[in-house]
């Protein structure tokens, strides 16, 4: 067990990545050989003794604390947010080399200064140990595919640079990515190689200041890409991938869906976590929520959206989604963002290792069952299949072999219990056992009583079409309609009993002002609302107040052939509820609200819409844009 010091990782792993001891020798005076000593090797798998605090981030990096501008990202996310209009920042490093650690405290503290919000930390390294997905010739396979196809995928997204094409996984990159209507730009960046003994510039502050600046020495503010909008593009252009692929079926509707839509934008629970991030959670004190799903997984495309809403009702900010592949998992249309057309599961950890090396990655699946503990699976309770992996990733070693569910010989480690996708649990490391909730069916025919199915569900199941309730089809006795509404109404034996509501919006009480006019967010019973239609964008170009004012004067970028534009204030970037959320047909307005009284920070969003009778159809939204307070 290791203790929680930040740097741990980085300087036991930079004296050995493949070993799970040192041998050392050493010499006494009279020339005898003193005794072998053993040095354990720290993984970052390794328990932490005492605990982690659940910032990944603070808890890995010297001199960065909780309240820092960066957000860990998968290559899915990465990949989600190279493919948006913004400009974003993203840095290119991990905690495990000794470039990121003395640097990025620095990048941390001149964000603050200039106020960049958001940096989005990439860790080429995926398992924070040894799968340096940067290295052409690495080892590491996936189905028999080279895990370097992972940063193949991410250098095709980031236009042309020789920092890009030079860049190695254990140097420390920061940039500033600049998308423009699908014209892709690094305006600036700022660069760490491994191997230098310097520790960098006497004026590395303000060579990373100068990333965060345009020509003319202004700071460019940073883009924010929510969750929300992540899991939207993802899980909908994936479903309706899959449900066109065949005609409409008891198991298919044949025709595009949305798994998320503006109703869900408020308040949205999902978040979506690496490996690395995943392990530190585990190791934090309370109550966790933990989905294991995949964008590819037409199982949990199914129920993914009933998760979000069931959590929301019940007041749950976050459900953390871990996904056993490590990415590179859709192709997008080459013309539109959001159109997905391909699928592919290469990289998934969740498959068994091999002794011919086309799959060598499930340790990583391996090592975070461990820590999960005992938990119950469709595959455990019928002793019929589990995941065996090298322990600790050490390729040397032998793969494991003994099923969880024999009896082994002491310090013996068992392949590891496999659990099938869509997974839902509740998790306490400080309760026993620690995955204390379970979303998991308990088999009631005769003869397999003990034994427990998953579920693993479709689309039409959950949605109760004809085909499907005409189907034959059983699990455990209940038709697949009955099967998949138990499964919907048993996620409250980890979210909580409050059923999905409707959903309903907010409406914002006072709204006077001269130039303010137009309805409010809230929608009536009989309006129909189109949503993600080809209407054009606006933006929002000025916004002005002062502190002590309740009033918001904005200037919006004419859209032409809309009807009018909403507008949503923030009180931060981070902030998933509006404070002001409101519809207007002008381009100049000024938005009163008591409260916008008094706040130090506002952002602003705006979307644009066109109104046909009762039913409206919007643009996306656009990026957010600070409020120049006064």
């Amino acid at each position: 067990m290791r203790k929680l010091t930040k740097k741990a990782i980085a300087v036991t792993l930079s004296a050995a990545l493949l070993t799970t001891t040192f041998l050392s020798n050493t010499t006494t005076q009279a020339g005898e050989e003193a005794p072998i000593k053993k040095i354990e090797v720290t993984y970052p798998w390794t328990p932490v003794e005492g605990g982690t605090t659940g910032d990944y981030i603070a808890d890995s990096y010297d001199g960065v604390e909780a309240g820092h501008v960066f957000e860990s990202v998968t290559q899915e996310r990465l990949l989600d947010i190279l493919a948006s209009e913004g400009n974003y920042y993203i840095v290119f490093g991990g905690p495990e080399h000794s470039t990121t650690q003395s640097v990025l405290a620095t990048i941390n503290e001149q964000a603050k200064e200039n106020g960049i919000t958001k940096i989005y930390h990439f860790d080429p390294y995926v398992d924070g140990y040894q799968i340096d997905i940067t290295d052409k010739d690495t080892g590491f396979k996936g189905n028999n595919k080279s895990v370097s196809e992972l940063w193949t995928r991410i250098k095709e997204a980031l236009p042309e640079n020789p920092e890009i094409n030079n860049f190695k996984g254990e140097d420390t990159l920061l940039f500033a990515y600049e998308n423009k209507g699908g014209v892709k730009k690094i305006t600036g960046f700022y660069a760490k190689k491994s191997g230098l003994k310097a520790p960098g510039p006497k004026n590395e502050k303000e060579e990373i200041a100068k990333v965060f600046k345009d020509k003319e020495g202004n700071v460019v503010q940073a883009s924010v890409r929510s969750d929300y909008e992540f899991f939207s593009r993802n899980y909908n252009g994936s479903a309706s991938y899959v449900e066109q692929r065949q005609d409409r079926s008891e198991n298919r509707l044949g025709a595009a869906v949305e798994i998320f839509t503006k109703d869900d934008e408020t308040d949205f629970p999902l978040h979506q976590v690496n490996f690395n991030e995943l392990i530190n959670l585990l190791q934090s004190p309370g109550q966790k929520y933990i989905f294991f799903g995949t964008s590819w997984c037409h199982n949990t495309q199914a129920i993914i959206g009933s998760v979000a809403r069931k959590a929301k009702a019940n007041g749950i900010q976050t459900v953390y989604v871990y996904d056993t592949t490590l990415g590179n998992q859709l192709t997008f249309d080459e013309t539109d963002v959001n159109k997905v057309v391909g699928t592919n599961s290469a990289f998934n950890t969740r498959n068994n290792a091999n002794v011919n090396g086309n799959n060598n990655i499930s340790y990583l699946y391996g090592e975070l069952a461990k820590l999960l503990g005992d938990f119950q699976t469709e595959n455990n309770s019928k002793q019929n299949n589990s995941i065996a992996y090298y322990p600790n990733g050490d390729l040397e070693g032998t793969i494991t072999s003994v099923k969880p569910w024999e009896t082994a010989e002491a310090g013996t480690v068992t392949s590891a219990i496999r659990l099938q996708l869509p997974f839902l649990i509740g998790y306490d490391k400080d309760a026993q056992p620690k995955v204390n909730k379970q979303w998991l069916h308990a088999n009631k025919t005769e003869g397999t009583e003990g034994t427990y199915t998953e579920y693993m569900l479709e689309l039409a199941w959950v949605l109760g079409t004809e085909e499907a309730k005409a189907s034959t089809s059983k699990r455990d006795g209940l038709s697949i309609v009955d099967f998949a509404a138990e499964a919907v109404k048993e996620l409250s034996a980890v979210l909580g009993d409050k059923e999905i509501g409707q959903q309903t919006n907010e409406q914002e009480t006072t709204t006077s002002g001269e130039e303010t006019t137009g309805t409010t967010e809230a929608t009536s019973k009989e309006e129909t609302t189109v949503k993600n239609g080809a209407v054009k964008k606006s933006a929002v170009k000025k916004a002005t107040k002062k502190k002590s004012a309740k009033k918001l004067n904005i200037q919006l970028e004419k859209a032409a052939g809309v009807s009018g534009y909403q507008i949503q204030i923030f009180k931060s970037k981070k902030a998933k509820k509006a404070l002001v959320s409101k519809k207007i047909n002008k381009v100049r307005v000024t938005i009163t609200s008591k409260k916008l009284k008094n706040q130090k920070k506002l952002f602003v969003k705006v979307r644009a819409y066109v109104k046909n009778g009762k039913k409206y159809q919007y643009s996306d939204w656009s990026s957010l844009k600070a409020v120049k307070i006064k």
